[in-house]
């Protein structure tokens, strides 16, 4: 006597989770590590994605190291990594830090001659 064939329920996607949010609780814990594992690899490049400001033909947007961004303020590591929290260039990825080189040029411009400019 055979046992009976069990149907394994289709496997949820991130897709369907976007859709539905409440299907998180069909997933298992290993689909749940799985989609967290794309969904982690989603997020860097969408991140950089999202900066490129939608502008159609513009220039993407770079996310600079911290030593690029000191340079260019004119400043040392310590005192961008000190403020990078305050910083209105300042972008998380995961747990690093960048600094977005189009934010960080227009911060530079609204602030030339020790004067505030807003933009």
């Amino acid at each position: 006597m055979t046992a009976p064939l069990r149907r394994l329920a289709p496997a949820v996607t991130l897709t369907d989770l976007a859709a539905q949010p409440e299907r998180v609780n069909e997933l298992g814990p290993e689909q749940a590590r799985a989609l967290l594992i794309q969904l982690a690899a989603l997020q860097a490049p969408l991140l950089a994605r999202a900066l490129v400001g939608g502008r159609p033909g513009g220039d993407p947007d770079e996310l600079l190291t911290v030593d690029v961004a000191a340079r260019r303020l004119g400043l040392s590591e310590d005192w961008v990594y000190r403020h990078a929290p305050k910083l209105p260039f300042t972008v998380k990825v995961n747990r690093q830090v960048r600094f977005s080189a189009r934010r960080l040029e227009a911060y530079i411009a609204s602030h030339a001659n020790g004067r505030h400019v807003s933009a």
